[in-house]
């Protein structure tokens, strides 16, 4: 009787056992099932709010079928001397041409220089007695007038790149010279300036008539940059003419970073003051 009950018992813990079992696969109907010697398998469901990405509006431009214009990566700005024909275009390289091979554009992809201090200029009088001359020119700076056909001044002002000078030469000529002679004299002029200099670049601009002691002198600009470390940026103006079969040469050079500044202020203050003295 024993084994019966026994028995009985065990049919019932079974029972039970298969019920709970079943209620719990009912109240997860989303489980799978594991059957017996499966390896287990990990399912994960995407998400379905992803937004899709939009579409590239980038133009794609063919470098090969000929329509395809480098010189559209740069832009229209331009510096012109006034009163002359000189005119250096300055390139900006323009970003929104996606897929353009980088190139190098002089001066737009130079290491950025550190940004030239603003400078004021107030004026004194001076006169070269060796060369006869007197003129205003930026007060403060440093003549020199040992040698007997040269006069100098130079700008003290540490904090800039390129030591600005203003130089004044006079050389005994046999007659006054006419235009043409004038215009070959300020390009001599301008190559000896790049030959001294030790230039990497020099870019001389044409040459323009414009008053300078007692009648009509001739001048031409120039731009370039030092071959050094630094590659300093340096400009200037070259103006000659003669007087009484004398050939008077005035060369102002200053850093490139403020070349409308000195052009506007000291080369035209000294190129319109100068005049012979007695």
């Amino acid at each position: 009787m024993s084994k019966k009950i026994l028995c009985l018992v065990l049919v019932l813990c079974a029972a039970l056992v298969l019920t709970a079992c079943g209620q719990q696969q009912e109240e997860f109907p989303n489980q799978p099932r594991q059957d017996s010697g499966a390896s287990q398998q990990t399912v994960v469901q995407q998400p379905t709010d992803v937004p899709q990405q939009q579409a590239s509006t980038v133009q794609q431009i063919n470098f090969n079928d000929g329509s395809y214009d480098p010189t559209q990566e740069e832009g229209g700005d331009q510096e012109a001397v006034t009163g002359g024909n000189y005119v250096t275009p300055a390139p900006i390289m323009q970003s929104e041409y996606a897929g353009a091979t980088p190139v190098l554009i002089d001066p737009v992809d130079k290491p950025t220089a550190t940004p030239l201090p603003k400078v004021t200029f107030s004026y004194a009088n001076y006169t070269a007695n060796n060369l006869r001359l007197a003129f205003e020119g930026p007060a403060g700076w440093i003549p020199d007038d040992t040698a007997a056909d040269l006069y100098t001044l130079t700008d003290p002002n540490p904090s800039m790149d390129y030591e600005a000078k203003v130089e004044i030469r006079t050389v005994n000529v046999g007659k006054d010279y006419s235009q043409k002679e004038l215009i070959k004299e300020v390009k001599a002029q301008a190559d000896a300036v790049r030959s001294a200099g030790n230039f990497k670049s020099f870019d001389p601009s044409d040459t323009a008539a414009r008053f300078f002691i007692d009648g009509n002198g001739v001048y031409l600009a120039y731009k370039g940059y030092l071959n050094n470390k630094e590659e300093t940026g340096v400009a200037g103006r070259i103006i000659v003419n003669t007087v009484n079969k004398t050939l008077y040469i005035l060369h102002v050079s200053y850093p490139r970073g403020l070349a409308d500044t000195y052009a506007d202020g000291v080369y035209n203050k000294i190129r319109h003051s100068m005049k012979l003295a007695n």
